[in-house]
């Protein structure tokens, strides 16, 4: 609906303009009489400033404009100079100086044949201004005097609605009193009802939406109010401390899901916090959409749960988000799909993104250490194309440069080829080259010719950046070395954590960084706990899967604690209002958009071990140094 309004706009803008600056300024005025001299003067900075409006030169045009207002008040076709002063100041974007014009226009000719498009002038500049009430009067009164137009007045009809159905509290009273006679009085108060719905007063709400049941005669407001009181009944029966876990627990993520559930299962039964007062509703998503949706549904009217863990999959993240805000319940989602919090404010989201992974590992300090140029070499398949253009982004927006990008397919071992076109000697010199070389050559270094150097390769990067897993780097790392790629930076994502990289590649991948939303050998007591507990519980580390679990469980039993927690909205309003919620992955807060605010950690391999950088620790870290003796291995072997 918002991108059909900016369309319109737009579209009825272009029409106005059209209107304001061709058809209004070529109509004939009615001469009177006044000194020819001066009529003369004033059509021509008009005709001037006319041919500056069509140039879109709008400063230039406005001076004129201002100036015949000023010298010539008497001038035939004054009204237009005036009418299109406001329409100007509009265009630049000074909306007050427009309105206050339009609105002396208007009192100055009241029946002039094109009102209306003041009328629409100043709908723009009110809602431009953020007053909707005053925009809704003016577009109102505008299209009262476009009968004759249908496809304005339909155009007009979208743009009022879209400004009661995104109108505010404090805006209601005024448009009740505009709307009142008219067939958008039932849309007002319908929208009355939603606002005291969201602002959580549900007596008012119940109160306006019975009115509607009772004494509306249009079948589609009772519908819409029978809506509305089951929606608020819902949310007065909601069970206090029942929380909703919507996984995947059978099908390709099961093994992901269940990692996930075993997170939040400890979080619920962790002694050390304290007994939990929660009862958890666990729904399987079987990652197919409609069937996520529909238990999403099911824990919503049936179970009447207050809050949604999950779910964890992409494919099933946007439809269940869109749902979620629909039936006004908050959910957790686990997902790194993009843009899943823009469906609202009862979408959350609790989970390391790409975005964010990137941002992490290139930092303002990094470039500052001198590490400006970059090469990028990345699998040719959606992660790595994804990731590729992240990192490139960053390192321009932060003032470096890519000097070397290459792709490498997904089964490929031997990456030779690669690393010669990144250094600049994978591809032969022209022979007319050579044979420049070797005229130019001179006589002493004739043995040369005899007993030639290998080529040598050109690096000029700083950083190489792979964005792959943890078993493709072990094959790459080592073949930097014996392709001459020495100290340099080597920058990768989340995949590589893992011990296995470290028992393969250590050498070769000391000083190298990558960001981690969760680092199990944390000195954290809180993490050692975490880590302990799931070791018995389980048999094996946790990862980030089930750090999120037991952190996301562990942050409602936290709100679920707390006495005001009555409603869903109360529950959303408590996640916004963290400020810092410690947990094993970080500190946990949300941004006004539902996004983690917490940044990822920051690993970097040192010796045998993965360690955590920190922060005021950054400037240390430096390329790994691989100038002692290396053996050379065959291209790809481990």
């Amino acid at each position: 609906m918002i991108v059909k309004h900016v369309e319109i706009k737009r579209a009825i803008a272009a029409v106005t303009a059209a209107i304001a600056f061709f058809l209004i300024g070529c109509r004939p005025g009615i001469l009177g009489k006044r000194d020819l001299g001066e009529e003369k003067s004033a059509s021509a900075m008009h005709l001037e400033a006319v041919s500056y409006l069509r140039a879109g030169k709008y400063e230039k045009a406005l001076t004129l404009l201002e100036k015949i207002s000023a010298r010539y008040p008497g001038y035939n076709n004054i009204s237009t100079v005036e009418y299109q002063t406001a329409r100007v100041l509009n265009l630049l974007g000074q909306y007050e100086r427009s309105s206050r014009e339009a609105l002396k226009w208007m009192k100055r000719y009241p029946r002039h044949p094109d009102k209306k498009d003041m009328m629409l002038l100043l709908g723009e500049d009110f809602e431009s201004l953020k007053n909707k009430p005053q925009a809704f009067y003016w577009f109102l009164e505008a299209k009262k005097e476009s009968l004759d137009d249908p496809q304005k007045e339909e155009e007009l009809n979208e743009r009022l609605v879209y400004l009661i159905n995104t109108c505010g509290i404090e805006d209601i009273p005024l448009l009740e009193v505009y709307a009142a006679g008219t067939h958008y009085a039932p849309l007002v108060r319908n929208r009355k009802a939603v606002v005291f719905f969201e602002h959580d007063d549900l007596e008012k709400a119940g109160a306006i939406a019975m009115d509607m049941v009772r004494n509306s005669r249009d079948p589609s407001w009772i519908s819409q109010g029978r809506a509305l009181l089951q929606r608020i009944e819902e949310e007065m029966t909601v069970r206090k401390g029942v929380v909703g876990c919507l996984l995947p627990l059978s099908g390709p993520f099961q093994i992901y899901g269940e990692e996930v559930l075993n997170g939040i299962q400890l979080g619920i039964f962790d002694c050390s916090k304290g007994s939990s007062g929660l009862e958890v509703v666990i729904r399987d998503t079987r990652d197919k959409q409609d069937h996520a949706v529909t238990e999403l549904e099911n824990m919503a009217h049936i179970e009447k749960v207050m809050v949604v863990i999950g779910p964890l999959s992409s494919k099933t993240a946007s439809p269940v988000a869109q749902e979620a805000q629909e039936l006004g319940v908050p959910i957790i989602s686990l997902t790194q799909k993009k843009d899943v919090t823009d469906y609202g404010d009862m979408v959350f989201r609790n989970f390391l993104t790409p975005s964010r992974e990137v941002k992490r590992v290139l930092t303002p300090s990094l470039i500052s250490m001198g590490i400006r140029r970059f090469a990028i070499l990345y699998p040719d398949n959606a992660y790595g194309r994804f990731f590729m253009n992240l990192f490139w982004d960053r390192i321009e927006d932060l003032g470096g440069s890519v000097t070397a990008v290459e792709s490498y397919k997904i089964d490929q071992t031997d990456f030779a080829d690669q690393m010669k076109k990144m250094t600049g000697i994978y591809y032969p010199k022209p022979a007319s080259l050579i044979e420049e070389e070797k005229e130019a050559r001179p006589w002493e270094e004739e043995e040369c010719r005899i007993y030639p150097d290998k080529e040598e390769p050109f690096v000029d990067f700083d950083a190489v950046i792979i964005p792959d897993n943890f078993q493709r780097i072990a094959m790459i790392a080592p073949q930097l070395p014996y392709h001459d790629i020495r100290d340099v930076l080597l920058i990768g994502t989340s995949l590589w954590q893992s011990p296995k990289l470290i028992e393969s590649a250590h050498d070769y991948i000391q000083g190298a960084i990558f960001p981690s939303g969760f680092f199990a050998k944390s000195a954290d007591p809180d993490v050692r706990h975490f880590v302990d507990i799931y070791r018995k519980n389980f048999g094996s580390a946790p990862g980030i899967l089930a750090a999120i679990g037991y952190d996301t469980i562990r942050l409602l039993k936290k709100i679920m604690a707390e006495e005001d927690i009555h409603t869903r909205k109360d529950v959303r309003d408590a996640l916004f209002g963290f400020q810092s919620f410690k947990g094993v992955t970080g500190n946990i807060a949300f941004d006004s958009r539902g996004e983690l605010k917490n940044e990822p950690f920051l690993l970097t391999v040192s010796g045998r071990r993965m360690v955590m950088v920190h922060r005021e620790s950054e400037p240390a870290v430096r390329p790994y140094d691989l100038n002692q003796p290396v053996s050379r291995k065959t291209p790809g072997q481990v």
